[in-house]
């Protein structure tokens, strides 16, 4: 019996010690050797980061292999291979997160960790300090220097070096131009965006019908009176537009570069600078042709809508399939990466991990360079003709935002990218240029409240219009109307329980779209959305009351079909919640985009407090200001960024090449 008794021990302990080893090829001994290959799993931005860490006979890492990853590509992913780099090479997970991909960068930390745990080590000892090495400092010699990397940076880039390879004075090795990005990857904010882009386009526009309510909005803006001579000339403008398209066609959606900046500039709260505004209304017809037909960004031909927050169908959309082969990828890295490879071929170089945190001045007053800091602590010193400032907005510094706002926007989610903390508007400032309207800061109602990541496009029918979303709080009744102002909204939502409120859209808008299915399957899966087949399971699923639910949805409907909602909105049959299955998104308030920044002109040359031009100094992109009044309209941006960074580039290209 005793015997049975010990060898069932010995099987126990037999089978005890062959489960240990499962899920890595451990080459362990009984003297203690932890030797071997270990997966651990991590909660990344956009799913689980899975990885394999392999040690060696002294516990030591020597590999970390990503095995399994959904980040998105150019954006999260830029994270591995300089942390994976670091933590081999030291022996540490004390490595820094990379700023521009917080989340990737902790997912990926937390998945190392939790492979040493599986191991049988404790990843608290391996928080070794993590040094680097300070490499040699650099000087450049250059015609431009561009401060940014984001698109109007690379657009600005791009375009100036094809001015000045083109130019005689440009001498036989061509003109130069240097990139500083503080990044480790470059792309700021536009590579984190879907990459909409408003413009006037007569020819594309001609699928869309134009409403009775289309015309009531043009008719009013056209009745406006005002003492301002230029914003009568545009309002003049337009009118001739108007009357043209009423004699020439009268039934395909009107549009035009004057209604386009009219609508802008209204759209802005009318407090803005009229002639920066048609420069970038007139601006961006050129630049979207520049884009597709030289940069080699594909936009869909059959795909025109209005987009969150603005107020035209006037938003053109990146081909994703042509330009990817995959309908879940990033437009706005599109733009990048086309851009980046446009402006290399023509010879750009281009630093990252350089912060510049100075701007050289010379007796004559002209702005002739800038000193950078490289993240290892070298230095750039930088010789240039000419400079431009494409270092974005200030939405992810909480405390500027608290203090431009006046302290009234408190949140410190936001969906730009982590670089954007202001640093262009200090350099200006400090060399004597002029900063306005800091005080209008946009704040979008539609950032995704899981893992606190403040970004506004992870929830099912992001790509559809506002004309389509229903917005309900968390007792399930409306509170706005949902193509408002995303500032009034913002507000709005802030006095809803807990500040968030839920986005509803029924399956109409997204039905037959098959393109989507895999990125809808995501989206319910990984929690930024649900689905539900009635709307009392619905209202169960996102906890409100079902009753009140119907009964709002009933209302809602109603004030849809019959031409009268309460709260203001533009009815329509097609903006009905009926068709199930129905979708549900939690959202909250999320800094987006600063209005404000460096005073420029319609060259782009940044003005001083007299408005006179800083020689050798420009601006553009969210870094600038004097566009978007106090609301940047839904699908602005890209055009902005692109046409004055063209503009800037140009300008820049002639002043350094005279």
């Amino acid at each position: 019996m005793r015997k049975k008794f010990i060898a069932a021990l010995l099987c126990v302990a037999m089978v005890l010690t062959l489960l240990a080893g499962c899920g890595s090829s451990s080459s362990s001994t009984a003297s203690g050797s932890v030797a071997g290959t270990y997966e651990g799993t991590g909660k990344g931005r956009n799913g689980d980061i899975v990885v394999a860490v392999t040690l060696d006979d002294n516990a030591v890492i020597t590999n970390i292999e990503v095995k399994e990853q959904q980040e998105t590509e150019g954006v999260g992913d830029i994270a591995f291979d300089p942390m994976i780099s670091q933590m081999v090479e030291h022996n540490s997970v004390a490595v820094d997160a990379i700023a521009t991909a917080t989340l990737t960068s902790n997912g990926l930390l937390e998945a190392v960790r939790n492979a040493l745990t599986a191991a049988g080590v404790n990843p608290d000892d391996y928080n070794g300090e993590v040094s680097t090495a300070k490499g040699e400092d650099t000087t450049y010699d250059v015609d431009v220097a561009v401060v940014g990397a984001g698109g109007a940076g690379m657009a600005a880039a791009a375009v100036r070096t094809n001015v000045l390879l083109d130019a005689a004075a440009a001498a036989e090795n061509g003109a130069s131009v240097l990139v500083l990005e503080k990044a480790a990857s470059i792309g700021g904010n536009t590579k984190l965006g879907e990459g909409t882009y408003n413009v006037a386009d007569a020819e594309r526009q001609k699928q869309l019908t134009m409403t009775a309510d289309n015309c009531k909005e043009v008719e009013a803006a056209l009745s406006a009176t005002t003492d301002d001579p230029e914003y009568q000339a545009l309002i003049d403008d337009t009118r001739a537009d108007y009357e043209k398209w009423q004699a020439e066609d009268g039934k395909t959606l009107f549009d035009s570069p004057n209604w386009h900046a009219l609508q802008t500039y209204i759209g802005g709260g009318s407090i803005d600078n009229i002639k920066l505004i048609r420069a970038y209304a007139e601006g961006a017809v050129d630049a979207l042709d520049w884009l597709e037909g030289t940069i080699g960004v594909p936009f869909k031909d059959d795909y025109i809508f209005m987009a969150i927050g603005g107020k035209w169908a006037r938003g053109h959309q990146v081909d994703l399939i042509a330009a990817t082969g995959k309908e879940s990828d990033n437009g706005g890295r599109i733009y990048i990466e086309k851009l980046q490879n446009y402006a290399e071929k023509l010879g750009t170089t281009i630093e990252t991990n350089a912060k510049v945190t100075t701007l050289t001045v010379g007796d004559d007053g002209a702005v002739n360079g800038c000193v950078a800091e490289r993240t290892d602590g070298s230095t750039i010193t930088v010789n240039a003709k000419t400079v431009i400032l494409a270092t974005g907005g200030y939405a992810a510094s909480s405390d500027l935002v608290y203090k431009y706002s006046g302290g009234t926007i408190t949140t410190k989610l936001t969906s730009c990218a982590a670089t954007s903390t202001g640093d262009g508007l200090a350099l200006a400032e400090n060399v004597g240029g002029s900063l306005i309207n800091l005080d209008q800061i946009q704040v979008h109602p539609l950032g995704d409240p899981i893992d606190d990541c403040g970004c506004v496009s992870e929830f099912v029918g992001n790509w559809l219009s506002a004309t389509e979303y229903m917005f309900v709080n968390k007792e399930g009744k409306r509170f706005i109307n949902e193509d408002n102002t995303r500032y009034a909204i913002s507000m709005a939502e802030l006095q809803q329980t807990d500040g968030q409120m839920w986005l509803i859209v029924d399956s109409s808008a997204i039905a037959g779209d098959d393109t989507r299915n895999e990125l809808i399957d995501k989206l319910l899966s990984d929690g930024h959305s649900v689905k539900a087949d009635t709307l009392d399971e619905l209202a169960e699923k996102i906890g409100v009351d079902a009753d009140t639910l119907k009964a709002t949805v009933e209302t809602y409907n109603a004030g849809m079909t019959s031409g009268s909602d309460e709260f203001g909105k533009a009815t329509s049959a097609d903006s009905t919640i009926l068709q199930a299955p129905f979708y549900a998104s939690l959202r909250t308030p999320t800094v987006h985009y600063t209005m404000g920044g460096i005073q420029i002109d319609t060259d782009a040359h940044v003005l001083n407090a007299d408005g006179n031009a800083i020689p050798g100094l420009y601006a553009a992109g969210e870094v600038a200001s004097g566009i978007h009044g106090n609301n940047r309209l839904g699908g602005n941006a890209y055009p902005d960024i692109i046409t004055f960074g063209r503009i800037a580039g140009t300008n820049a290209a002639v002043e350094a090449n005279a």
